[in-house]
């Protein structure tokens, strides 16, 4: 029974969150990215239903998207093909990472989903 109890005990202490000490560098980026402020924003629909998105903060993030509605043809459950309308969407972000190094993605969408482009992104190779 006291074997039992200390492995509990064990257990106990074992499972208690740990607190990561964060160097000086990361509390400060931290700080900065707590206290960030939206330094520009812009929202306008277009003429079309689609959508023009950008904002910008002081602390490095940035973010532009466009949206565009199209229209396509697609399969539905019963086997016709119909008409629909669909976003489809074109943008880019970035952002500071603490070590001050930026990261900056773009993205699109299209019939086949949602593709991501970086430098630092790996690419899938080629199909035969």
């Amino acid at each position: 029974m006291k074997l039992f109890l200390l492995a509990c005990m064990v257990a106990v202490a074992v499972a208690l969150p740990q607190q990561r000490v964060l160097s000086a560098d990361e509390e400060a980026a931290r700080d900065r990215d707590r206290n960030a402020q939206i330094t520009s924003y812009t929202n306008e629909q277009t003429s079309d239903g689609g959508n023009n998105l950008a904002f910008e903060t002081d602390n490095d993030i940035s973010q532009q998207e466009t949206i565009e509605l199209r229209s396509v043809f697609v399969t539905d459950e019963d086997g016709n093909e119909v008409e629909k309308i669909i976003p489809f969407y074109r943008g880019s972000f970035s952002y500071l990472q603490p070590d001050g190094s930026f990261v900056q993605r773009s993205y699109y969408t299209d019939q086949f989903g949602i593709h991501f482009e970086g430098d630092d992104l790996p690419v899938a190779p080629e199909a035969f």
